[in-house]
């Protein structure tokens, strides 16, 4: 467990504050191969998967033919979001079964001020507040044009989806 201790200055020379921050990462969307009742989801939301690891097992039937179990595989490897399907409901060709976070890897887009953004620095300290935490993360790349931040966490947050709203607070240093 770690803990953030944030005393920044009195004023606005300790600490630059985001005008808005959102979570952000790769969404992938798991499709069925084919259409098929499913029989079986093989993972729960939350959960991490590899590249290939089976996810779900359909019972696809052709027209004459008995039904065929078909396997629905990890594209990648990421953790589980969200199941849009459960075991018993019909699943047709191309629709989402299941949405992961590429390689379980997200980070924070923060868009600040004209004055603030001039202030900030690759590698500074900041505080991410979402999902009820706060978490160490560090600025990790600028982009000058839309006064955007990208802040990397400095460990892995779990609990975090892609389009939470965020609150940062960068340390000046």
């Amino acid at each position: 467990m770690h803990a953030i201790a944030l005393a920044p200055q009195s004023g606005a020379e300790g600490w630059m504050s985001a005008l808005e921050a959102t979570v952000d990462g790769r969404v992938v969307e798991v499709t069925a191969t084919r259409s098929g009742r499913i029989d079986h989801v093989l993972v729960a939301e939350g959960d991490l998967v590899g590249k290939g690891v089976r996810l779900i097992e359909l019972d696809h039937v052709a027209s004459g033919s008995p039904p065929v179990r078909v396997a629905i595989r990890a594209p990648t490897s990421g953790r589980v979001l969200t199941r849009h399907l459960k075991p018993g409901e019909w699943a047709s060709f191309g629709q989402p079964i299941l949405t992961l976070v590429e390689d379980d890897d997200v980070w924070v887009l923060a868009r600040f001020g004209a004055a603030d953004f001039e202030r900030l620095r690759i590698g500074q300290s900041a505080v991410v507040g979402s999902g009820g935490r706060l978490l160490a993360a560090k600025v990790s790349a600028l982009a000058p044009g839309d006064l955007t931040a990208v802040l990397d966490f400095v460990l892995r947050p779990v609990a975090l989806r892609p389009g939470m709203n965020a609150s940062v607070l960068v340390i000046a240093s």
